[in-house]
């Protein structure tokens, strides 16, 4: 997509977003949307959460307003000059201490709030796009809002990215010459720099998307602007984690350019290619991250979304993925949290001539897969596998350092193509092993830990809640179009474990439903226009079944999930492995016996052992082996 059509959308956007403002003076209140988060009942709101949200809707906006104003300084949407709107808003925001809208000083508060984020990112666009707002103040308008800046830079945040947003109004202060604590600011950067986990990912409590649309992107900015000249040592490290980051960045979208939905604040979508706009914005050309490369990844995640006939609600874009889905949101959300995902609008602050803009769209490294082919690939320090599906066009995220239960990260799979599911609170959980002891509820493990990778396999391990919790080994082969399973169980106690496939959701009606039987194992596959699933059970599990949810599939009210189980008879059983096959697809070809059923034989590496503990030998039809050894896990694995 090219500039005009990015300055269309954007266009589109904001006035959905205006549809909710009747003229220059009606402050951006938007109406409550279905789910959590703040405030509860607009009516019912507190003076200080409707301020809150409106002043997060007037900043999250801006990221869009403000580079269409820097196109058309003359922007009007109803017949309200756009550029005097967010002037008169902005201000009364934060510096008018009479207005029922004032957010407050930031000493008002005794902890981290909201407006801290908003001001730092007011900030960044005031760095990059000073014409937009910054400049058209008079000085008396500039002294006030300073003053305001001066104290959320010095205030309250908290451990994780929030660092940033004090950092970026330090910068801020710094560049046009006001008094500012530079000490601070770069404590600020040291400690944000301590939460890098290698491989260009910083651990923001979990790795996520936070690394693309706040480290990433905020220190580009910071960095170009400020810290090449004022802190070179500081420049220096995070010029280095992003040359780190931009070797792998673009595997993790689909062949379109499709985000996969992971990690907290999914609400944010797109936000998640921010990193394509902080490659453009950094002061030296990325060999990687080309500008045709980039821009095509940016527009893909785009169109995924505004294209989407879900993505609006009541003119704005949905708390959920596609469209509303509450589990998807957290407490900290309102209903102009998703407009933070229109931070990589920054890229056009690019001039009109910048090659992001003028360069042809590259496939990056989708033009080398085929049909037959995937990339896959282990980063240690987030613990990610991250594989293309040649065949499909799909990306896929396996995490292996997973420390709690969160939909948002607990699964063991997030595929580009098929989102997460919410936890459900009985036997079967979309893209999750469950295990149930005895008369117990079933229960996702408390933690996965990684073992590694090794000759392209993933090691994990799977530990459940209880005193001498039982655990599960888990090693993961890919194959086109999917993976080949192997889950050791380890316990004690009478024992049933599940494991779920990807949920289907129910579009138009049920999805079709096939079984067959290759080689003597049963295989069950699923069916809705241009997307299907199937599961091969080759040894060890029970039996194959489909269970229908409700509420929890980010795209349909229903929606069903092929799984297997294993059962116990017996306490003190023996170490059992399963074997199974997962698999996807993005089109209505007809599954064939070879894709359903691609294993020759399976056989212990070694006679000499235990067959528990000696590895299994993989051979495939087409010829492929693969060597299982899950080796000393418990000594191997690691949860960081």
């Amino acid at each position: 997509m090219d500039r005009d059509g990015w300055i269309a959308c954007g266009r589109h956007i904001l006035e959905g977003a205006f549809s909710h403002v009747s003229n220059i003076r009606d402050p951006m209140f938007f109406p409550k949307m279905p789910g959590p988060g703040y405030p509860v009942n607009n009516k019912a709101a507190s003076r200080q959460q409707r301020s809150a949200a409106i002043f997060e809707a007037i900043a999250r906006t801006f990221n869009i307003a403000a580079p269409l104003i820097l196109d058309n300084p003359d922007l009007t949407i109803k017949g309200i000059r756009i550029q005097d709107y967010y002037k008169k808003h902005l201000l009364e925001l934060i510096t008018d201490q009479n207005s029922d809208i004032f957010i407050g000083h930031a000493s008002d508060y005794s902890q981290p709030v909201q407006q801290t984020c908003e001001m730092g990112n007011l900030c960044l666009w005031m760095i990059i796009a000073p014409d937009a707002f910054w400049n058209v103040l008079n000085p008396k308008e500039k002294a006030a809002l300073v003053k305001a800046i001066q104290g959320w830079a010095h205030g309250h945040t908290l451990p994780h990215n929030w660092r940033w947003f004090n950092a970026m109004m330090s910068a801020f202060l710094a560049i046009h010459g006001f008094d500012y604590n530079k000490q601070l600011m770069l404590n600020h950067i040291d400690h944000l720099l301590l939460h890098y986990a290698g491989e260009g990912w910083y651990r923001d409590t979990s790795c996520d998307y936070y690394t693309c649309h706040v480290f990433h992107l905020y220190a580009a900015v910071w960095r170009a602007y400020y810290g090449r000249k004022h802190a070179p040592k500081h420049a220096k490290v995070l010029n280095q984690h992003f040359k780190e980051f931009e070797k792998h960045y673009p595997q993790i979208f689909s062949r379109k350019g499709e985000v996969i939905m992971y990690g907290r604040s999914i609400l944010y979508r797109l936000g998640a290619s921010a990193g394509m706009a902080a490659a453009a914005l950094r002061d030296e050309r990325s060999q990687v991250l080309t500008p045709g490369l980039s821009r095509r990844i940016a527009s893909g995640a785009l169109l995924q979304f505004a294209t989407h006939p879900g993505f609006f609600h009541k003119g704005i874009p949905a708390l959920g993925f596609y469209g509303p889905f509450p589990s998807a949101i957290q407490s900290y959300s309102c209903s102009a949290s998703p407009f933070w995902m229109f931070i990589n609008f920054t890229c056009l602050t690019l001039p009109k001539d910048c090659p992001f803009w003028t360069e042809k769209e590259e496939m990056g490294h989708w033009g080398n897969l085929n049909d037959k082919t995937l990339y896959n690939s282990y980063w240690k320090g987030p613990g990610f596998l991250v594989t293309n599906h040649g065949k499909t066009g799909a990306a896929e995220i396996r995490p292996s350092k997973i420390h709690n239960q969160d939909a948002n990260y607990s699964r063991l799979v997030y595929n580009s193509a098929f989102p997460w599911a919410a936890n459900s609170k009985k036997d079967v959980v979309a893209g999750a092993i469950t295990l149930k002891r005895g008369k117990e509820e079933f229960d996702l493990p408390r933690m996965i830990s990684s073992a590694g990778a090794r000759e392209g396999i993933l090691y994990r391990q799977a530990e459940f809640s209880g005193h001498l919790p039982p655990s599960i080994d888990m090693a993961s082969v890919m194959i086109p179009n999917g993976e080949i399973r192997i889950d050791r169980v380890r316990r004690m106690d009478i024992c049933q474990v599940h494991i779920g496939h990807f949920s289907l959701p129910h579009l138009a009606g049920e999805p079709t439903i096939t079984e067959r039987e290759i080689d003597g194992k049963a295989s069950l596959q699923m069916k809705i226009p241009n997307r299907q699933l199937a599961m091969t059970l080759y040894s060890g599990w029970d039996r194959l079944g489909i269970k229908t949810i409700t509420g929890l599939n980010p795209e349909a009210k229903k929606a069903s999930i092929i799984h297997a189980e294993m059962k116990d008879k017996n306490n003190f059983g023996p170490v059992r492995i399963l074997v199974s096959i997962l698999l996807h697809k993005t089109d209505d070809s007809r599954w064939t016996e070879l894709e359903l059923q691609p294993i020759a034989s399976i056989t212990p590496l070694s006679l000499d052992i235990p067959e528990a503990l000696a590895g299994l030998l993989i051979k495939l039809k087409n010829g492929t082996e693969h060597r299982v050894e899950f080796q000393a896990m418990d000594g191997t694995n690691s949860i960081w």
